[in-house]
């Protein structure tokens, strides 16, 4: 079963960010067992969605296994993000990913603390798709948005601690 995810805004940017990291790093399209390329990897994925970055949105398809790889490619992303910021805008030893950083977001050039928001932004998207995904691959929904909930939603929710 496959899901087709919607990305807005700066979602195909950072998405496809992770998917450099993911596929920059060796042996990551390979089956840790077999030690043989993998039948359903993320370089499609980021073929598919390198043609649609200058879009406001683009529409990625993934399966269940294709999602779990995609969401450790963002906490992998952040953690690279982090890092970048903290030597200081140095390149990444992960191949093309700072060129590609530069690229999509010019802003972490001049300010390399731009880079723990873009981060933020990676952590936020990553908690939206794992929602939704979850929701998908346990049968509970049949479609995925990884747009923010409402605010007037975030309001009406109490705090466990309150009496």
């Amino acid at each position: 079963m496959t899901v087709a995810l919607k990305l807005t805004h700066d979602e195909p940017r950072l998405v496809y960010l992770a998917l450099v990291y993911h596929l920059g790093r060796p042996g990551s399209e390979l089956d840790p067992t077999t030690k043989m390329p993998v039948a359903h990897g993320l370089r499609d994925v980021k073929v598919a969605l390198g043609s649609e970055l200058a879009s406001d949105s683009a529409i990625i398809e993934v399966d269940e296994a294709q999602s779990q790889k995609l969401l450790s490619a963002i906490y992998g992303c952040v953690t690279e993000l982090h890092g970048h910021h903290m030597r200081g805008g140095t390149p990444s030893t992960v191949d093309r990913f700072t060129e590609t950083a530069l690229e999509l977001f010019p802003q972490i050039a001049d300010e390399p603390e731009e880079a723990l928001t873009i981060a933020q932004a990676m952590v936020m998207l990553h908690r939206r798709m794992e929602r939704g995904l979850k929701g998908v691959f346990d049968g509970r929904d049949a479609s995925i948005a990884t747009e923010p909930a409402a605010p007037e939603a975030a309001s009406k929710r109490s705090w466990p601690f309150r009496r």
